[in-house]
């Protein structure tokens, strides 16, 4: 009497080629093309994105706290700080808890984030300042006008200058600048975060390329 063969054994999964520091090493990053696809870029990128959005967040919210404290004080009306201080600070704080939380945790890269604006922060500051002459143009135009008027006019008119351009910072200046070292804060937070780089780690031992042969790296 025969024994029943053996049924089929599972396909046996290849672990990791390389360590991981092997694919955050600068100098692998630094010969590789910058646009070439990996799985490390595509965690740092996407924790980029979602850290631009909460840094726009913050900065956005002190920025409503400064626009009720100076409308307030040119018009000696409260209500305009009373108003934008508590929502600005409520802002701020979300984005904070929200930014350390994105920090903290690996993205899901399965939920597509698109992010539109320069792509990198010396267009960011070619777009603020383009766009900084024109407002600084129209606002000048009405200028005179003010300065018949009194000094409270042309103080109110700089002041509206000074606070449009900050929004263009938060709105343009401050994501540009985060996405674009959003790669090298990835490195950086592997290499302190020692919960963050066991993440990174177990997430390297379990990822496959779906599409093809893709590497882990480089970053």
């Amino acid at each position: 009497m025969t024994s029943p063969s053996p049924g089929p054994r599972p396909f046996p999964v290849a672990g990791p080629v390389h360590p991981l520091d092997y694919w955050l090493s600068p100098e692998l990053a630094r010969i590789s093309p910058s646009g070439a696809p990996s799985r490390l870029r595509q965690l740092a990128d996407a924790q980029g994105a979602r850290a631009a959005a909460w840094s726009s967040a913050v900065s956005g919210g002190i920025l409503m706290v400064l626009t009720g404290v100076f409308f307030s004080a040119i018009t000696g009306n409260l209500v305009v700080i009373l108003t934008l201080g508590p929502l600005g600070t409520a802002l701020t704080a979300l984005g904070l808890f929200s930014w350390k939380r994105v920090r903290a945790s690996l993205p899901d890269t399965n939920r597509l984030l698109i992010s539109r604006g320069p792509g990198s922060v010396r267009s960011a500051l070619w777009t603020v300042a383009l766009m900084a002459a024109v407002q600084g143009g129209i606002l000048a135009t009405v200028m005179p006008g003010a300065i018949a008027r009194g000094g409270t006019s042309v103080i109110t008119l700089a002041g509206c200058f000074v606070l449009m351009v900050a929004l263009l910072v938060v709105c343009i200046l401050i994501p540009s600048a985060v996405i674009s070292s959003a790669r090298q804060s990835f490195r950086q937070k592997v290499q302190e975060d020692p919960v963050f780089r066991k993440a990174v780690e177990e997430d390297l031992a379990t990822w496959r390329d779906p599409y093809g042969n893709a590497g882990y790296g480089p970053l």
